[in-house]
């Protein structure tokens, strides 16, 4: 039962943090949209014939992020043969916390983008990216129940 406090206070705290994190995409979206009013047309800090090698730098830095992701949960939540149920929490936590800065990586990659290039587009593209990410791998805490309840059963309910 004791477990289970554990698990609650734990998840509270990485929804929180993910929160946190969920929310930056946004301040990200206010602050190239304040660019964008204050300036007008922003042409981008470089060249025009240096943007398509940065474009495709920065996708295939994304779509890097985005496979890093699967892998990073699947060694994250491993369950180790000497973990407790407290240390599963923190490997569950852990991994929900660092899911979701990998998962903001495209939105980040697609602001640096915007003020390279001056093209909002991208970053829009970019953004919705890390939306989906954050909201597939946001920490549920059924999920975390169940592995708990896998790893140790009877320590879950």
């Amino acid at each position: 039962m004791e477990s289970l406090t554990d698990l609650k206070k734990s998840f509270q705290t990485t929804v929180l943090v993910c929160g946190a994190v969920f929310i930056s995409l946004f301040i990200y979206a206010a602050i190239v949209e304040i660019l964008k009013s204050q300036f007008g047309f922003f042409a981008g800090l470089v060249r025009a014939s240096e943007t398509r090698a940065l474009f495709f730098m920065f996708y295939g830095l994304a779509i890097t992020a985005v496979i890093l992701i699967r892998f990073l949960n699947r060694s994250l939540t491993k369950k180790k043969a000497a973990d407790t149920p407290q240390m599963t929490i923190q490997r569950l936590s852990r991994a929900a916390v660092i899911t979701a800065v990998v998962a903001e990586i495209p939105a980040l990659l697609g602001f640096v983008l915007s003020l390279l290039t001056g093209s909002r587009q991208n970053f829009y593209y970019l953004l919705f990216v890390s939306l989906i990410l954050e909201f597939i791998f946001f920490p549920r805490l059924k999920t975390w129940k169940d592995v708990l309840g896998e790893h140790f059963p009877g320590e879950s309910s």
